[in-house]
This record gives C-alpha cells, structure tokens and sequence, in this order.
C-alpha cells in the first residue's frame, strides 16, 4: 500500500470478519449483485442461542422465523442444527417440511390461515398459534375429521410500547401503535376470555401455549421485558406447557432511526435477556414451562452480506452520487430506514472520506440507500462495494421492479457454490398467459 487505504479496512471499521479479497474473488467470478452467505456464521449464531436457552435450567426451544431468509440451503442446515421452525404460511410450512424439522419442532403463526393450510398442519401435527376466531372452528373440524386432538397456541399482545426515542412524536406513535395491535388478542381483555372460552369448549383442541412477538430490531430489553410481563401473567393464569416471548432481538450491525432519534440505544444480548425472562417465570410460577423463542434477523442478519458494483458516479454542485447495481428491488430495507454498513473492496483507495450519497440503479426516486456515507473521495465507475447485514429479508422482500433478483453463493471452507440462482428474463415473464 501506497498512502492508500485497502478496500475493507477504511477508517472507522473493517469488513467485520469478512475475507475482503474472498469477496472480491467471488465478485469477480459471480458478477454483481450477489450475496454472499457464510453457514458458518449462521451456524455459530444458532449454537450460541441454542446454548443460551440450554444454560437456562428449564427446557427452551428456538424456532427460526423462515420469512427472515427461506433459503432452503439455509433451512436445511438450521434444522440439523437442533432449531425448530416458525411458519406464517402455507408455502412456509411446506418448505420447513422439505427442509427436514420434524412437525413436532414447527409452529404456525401468522393473520391469515387458509382452510387447506390449517387441515395440513393438523394431519402433520403442527401446532397452530390461533390469531383468528374463525380458525377455532376450522381447527376443530380438522381435528375430529383426522381423530385426533390437535395441540394449539394463543397469540397475545400487552398494549405496550418496546421502543423509546428522544423523539417525542415518535415516542407518541409507538405507544398508538402498541395499543392498536392486530396480532393475537389483548392481555386482560373481554375479547381473549372470549376466545379462550371457545378453545375450551372444542373437543379436539388443547390450549398448550401462548405466544406474543412485539416488534422488530428491539435494543431495549428492560422495555422488551416489561412489555412481556403481562404476557407471561396470561401464561400463568391458563396453565400452559410453553411460552413463546417471539424474537425481533437486535443485532449491533443496523441502525434503525426513531423518529430522529439516530443513537443506538442500549443493544439486546439475547442470553442476558433470556436469563431475566427466566427469573421472571420463576417469579409468576411458571417453573416447569418451557420458554420459547423465535428469531430471524438473530441469526442470520450479518451471515449474508451484499457485493454490488458502483455503475455511475457524479459530482453536482448540491450533491455527490454513487449509483449502484443493487437498488430496493435487492436490498428493500434500506427504503424503511434501516442503515447498513457499505464498504469499498478490491483495491487500495484513497484516505480521504467525503460524504457520498448511495442510490441503486432503479428509475425510481426513492430508491436510495443512504443519503450520506463517508466513503473514500477517489471511488469510481466499477469499484466494488459490500453492504452489510442483507441475511434478513433479503430473499422473501426483494422483488423484479424495474431489475432482477440477485442469486445468492454460499461459502463453507473453501467451498463457493451457488445456492439461489439470480432471476433471468425467463423467470420475470414465467407467469405470462396467452388467452385461449
């Protein structure tokens, strides 16, 4: 290196244990955009919380939320990893089927249940979390018709805000939305007795669990906690086998600004959180049930990271722009105030910063990714950039607007091997019907 600065290890940061000139490689081989997974983060983020919930002293299961990333390659390693599954759909279940959990280790949440969905989790003996009445009825006949008695669960929510911010319009919209929640059914209130009631008094359904998820990129555990407490009093009062606290633990590499509010707030570790949520059952009498969780973005978040190429660069009197071959149509998170790490590769850049605005290549005002990222002052037209953090909601949110889909190369060792192709021509007009 000459006066320069090596692509990853820019002031400020480094590629956070990433093999800058792997990635480079893989780029080069690949093209761009790609994502990149490394199974063996993934894996190691499974163990640990795997281990955390073992340390605890009372049973614990891990079901991993599949919208997060149902890359069945991915899939297939969580479950012979010891992870259960949670499921908010049809095609969900039938993919944590084909991925190897066991029926006994998957769970099925979500809205909206089909009739058909509902008759299959019941004839493989997956249990349901009921989060409409109507699907009471449909569960029952399910049950008699298969002769058998199907085990459910109760989505819950407490009303409860799990965020602050310096920000007070912010922190008067948490707590509106908090109250006006559409998951499950209100801790305490008439509409739940209601419910409960008509769980009760179906012959071939047991009430064997209750279940809340209460946000997403949660960093303040106290406030998780509290939030959860109702929740775990409802657990004690109906008597249930397993408590699901739901997942939305936040990992350090995002930002997710609160109004604007841009600090980071006091971060979730996940074992520490478990271990309180433990005392508490304890305290409420719960010492025999089991706790249950269900993260994605825990354990998948910084295992995928994505290669994109600057395509375009410009310098305007008010501005300073790098356009870039992956837009919202691959990275759709960047659009809903996510903040993600971009950092240069593959040759030694300046180290000088200047603030650059990231856009992606998409004919769409609003497809930018940051505003503002100090950035070496001498990138160019085909230098190589990677996004951190895109294992979650990479896959299920990306879309063809405009683009195509990125694939996806997986690493293991030395191994690179192409586990989800990037989307063609083809696969963009698959649909097309002629009329007869």
């Amino acid at each position: 290196m000459t006066g320069g600065t090596r692509g990853g290890d820019t002031p400020g940061g480094d590629t956070r244990g990433w093999d800058g000139e792997r990635l480079a490689e893989i780029a080069g081989r690949y093209g761009t955009p790609v994502h990149v997974l490394d199974i063996a983060r993934a894996e190691r983020a499974a163990d640990d919380l795997l281990a955390a919930l073992g340390g605890l002293g009372r049973p614990g299961r891990a079901y991993y939320s599949v919208k997060t990333n149902y890359l069945p390659y991915l899939l297939e390693r969580f479950a012979g990893r010891g992870l259960g599954a949670d499921v908010v759909s049809g095609y969900e279940l039938r993919a944590a089927l084909r991925a190897g959990f066991a029926p006994r280790d998957i769970v099925f949440n979500g809205p909206v249940k089909t009739e058909d969905e509902l008759a299959l989790a019941v004839r493989e003996s997956v249990r349901v979390n009921i989060d409409g009445e109507h699907e009471i009825a449909t569960l029952e006949r399910a049950a008699a018709s298969a002769g058998v008695t199907a085990e459910v669960g109760l989505r819950l929510f407490p009303g409860v805000p799990v965020a602050t911010s310096s920000d007070p319009a912010f922190v008067a919209a948490a707590e509106r939305t908090a109250v006006r929640g559409r998951f499950g059914w209100p801790t305490g209130s008439r509409e739940l007795e209601r419910v409960i009631g008509a769980i009760r008094a179906a012959p071939h359904l047991r009430l064997t669990a209750v279940h809340a998820h209460l946000g997403s990129q949660i960093v303040f555990p106290e406030l998780l906690l509290a939030a959860l407490d109702p929740v775990l009093a409802e657990a004690a009062r109906l008597g249930v086998r397993e408590v699901n606290i739901g997942g939305g633990f936040g990992v350090p590499g995002i930002l997710r600004p609160r109004g604007t509010d841009r600090s980071p707030g006091p971060g979730l570790d996940p074992a520490a959180f478990l271990t309180s949520v433990d005392k508490r059952m304890a305290e409420l009498g719960l010492a025999d049930a089991v706790v249950a969780c269900e993260p994605g973005r825990l354990l998948v978040s910084d295992a995928m990271c994505l290669l994109t190429r600057v395509m375009s660069r410009k310098e305007l009197p008010d501005s300073r722009w790098l356009i870039l071959d992956a837009g919202h149509h691959i990275a759709p998170w960047t659009g809903t105030g996510e903040v993600h790490r971009f950092q240069p590769l593959g040759r030694d850049f300046s180290p000088d910063l200047v603030p650059w605005s990231l856009a992606g290549p998409l004919c769409y005002e609003a497809d930018i990714h940051a505003p503002d990222s100090e950035l070496p002052a001498d990138l160019n037209v085909g230098d190589l950039l990677v996004m951190h953090d895109s294992g979650a909601y990479a896959l299920g949110r990306s879309n063809n607007f405009i683009r195509m889909r990125a694939g996806v190369v997986a690493i293991e060792g030395e191994r690179a091997d192409v586990v989800w192709r990037a989307e063609t021509d083809e696969d963009v007009f698959r649909f097309a019907v002629a009329p007869s």
